[in-house]
């Protein structure tokens, strides 16, 4: 098409007017259109080979392996967990030993083990969605394949109350137009009380009153609250927030209110046992004072604060430190504050580096925290930094 072109070029270029020679400008122009497709092919590199298309994946049963619970193996699973934890902490230990001034034992204190449910556990679940003309599929994929959709039909991690709402869900937004068009994903949020949060993505803007209605009448069918998200763009139906209330061994009930996006204990039951461990641990040091670093919503914070004369904790997250200061007081905590501060900026506050004005605002007076002689963490799933391991090690 392009030497075409140039030719028609070429063969009405006296008309024009023009005084350059008529093979020179073919030459020039040949020269020209070469060497452009040979710069565009050395950027463009060799030829994609195309990708198959994406196929959707049904099972009899309605589970995927990435969904599947196996009741039957349990123990053998948890027996093997245990002893990965076990040969992780006892290689930890005999490191510190090593390095220590002073000989110290590597024998660690006897494991407790907290068991969890077999099936029906997790509080929340994440969805892609599949479209096929008007019906809608939730699927999900298996890690290391991002191209292959399967099929969820069931979930028997999931909640009664997340299961509960699986089926209706689907078939409410398959329903309306205005709520399936370009969806791609939608997240479930339970409790232990009943509380449900659905939040659903959209690949297109939302937000008119169309949607709005829609997902209004979806939400007082289902009793659910509804947030929608969409590029810069977020709806809230109802409300963003749930509240569960976990009954804490050695402290009693303790009340989360836990919002759209932000971490959540998925296993309530385990979540429960293990603040009861926790405040069995840390039981008789009420005259001194705790550090918590990644507190989050405030979920140990809440249970712990009880056991120490004061707490300071911290959070990068401006969302999760306005969560768990509403934690603290819907359980009534007032020996805590909570600061907008990363761990690298703690620890460097606390050795003097700098003056945070973060720490300020929060209350916090650090040279105040004499009896600071107690950290928990609770770190991301990218581990424990640096800085973190060093505070811990003093």
């Amino acid at each position: 098409m392009t030497l075409t072109l140039l030719l028609m070029f070429g063969l009405k270029q006296p008309a024009l007017g023009l005084s350059l020679p008529q093979h020179r400008l073919w030459a020039g122009c040949r020269f020209a259109s070469l060497s452009m497709l040979a710069r565009r092919s050395r950027r463009r590199g060799p030829a994609a080979v195309p990708r198959p298309p994406r196929v959707l994946q049904r099972s009899d049963s309605g589970v995927p392996e990435i969904a599947a619970c196996h009741p039957e193996q349990y123990d053998k699973l948890l027996s093997s967990k245990v002893a990965s934890m076990v040969q992780l902490v006892t290689g930890a230990v005999a490191a510190g030993s090593s390095s220590a001034s002073e000989p110290q034992t590597t024998e660690l204190p006897a494991i407790e083990v907290f068991e969890s449910a077999r099936t029906n556990f997790r509080m929340r679940a994440s969805f892609q969605i599949w479209r096929e003309g008007a019906g809608l599929h939730y699927v999900m994929f298996n890690r290391g394949d991002s191209r292959t959709p399967h099929e969820v039909r069931t979930y028997p991690m999931g909640s009664p109350r997340l299961s509960e709402l699986m089926g209706p869900l689907i078939e409410g937004l398959a329903a309306s137009e205005e709520l399936r068009d370009k969806l791609n994903d939608v997240r479930l949020l339970t409790t232990s009380t009943g509380d449900a949060l659905v939040t659903v993505t959209y690949n297109r803007p939302i937000g008119g009153g169309a949607w709005e209605a829609a997902a209004r009448e979806l939400a007082e069918a289902l009793g659910v609250c509804v947030v929608g998200r969409s590029r810069k763009v977020k709806v809230v139906i109802g409300c963003e927030t749930v509240e569960e209330r976990l009954s804490v061994p050695g402290r009693g009930e303790c009340v989360y209110l836990q919002t759209e996006g932000a971490f959540t204990q998925p296993n309530a039951q385990v979540c429960s046992a293990m603040l009861g461990w926790a405040v069995d641990a840390t039981r008789g040091l009420d005259g001194s004072d705790l550090c918590e670093l990644y507190c989050g919503n405030g979920c140990f914070t809440v249970a712990l604060a009880p056991n120490f004369r004061r707490v300071v904790a911290t959070e990068i997250s401006k969302a999760s430190v306005a969560l768990a200061e509403a934690n603290l007081k819907a359980n009534g905590v007032s020996n805590t504050r909570v600061a907008r501060l990363s761990a690298e900026e703690f620890v460097e506050a606390l050795a003097g580096g700098r003056p945070f004005r973060r720490l300020d605002e929060a209350g916090v007076e650090l040279a105040s925290y004499d009896r600071l002689h107690t950290l928990l963490v609770d770190p991301p799933r990218a581990g424990l930094d640096q800085t973190s391991r060093a505070l811990a090690a003093t």
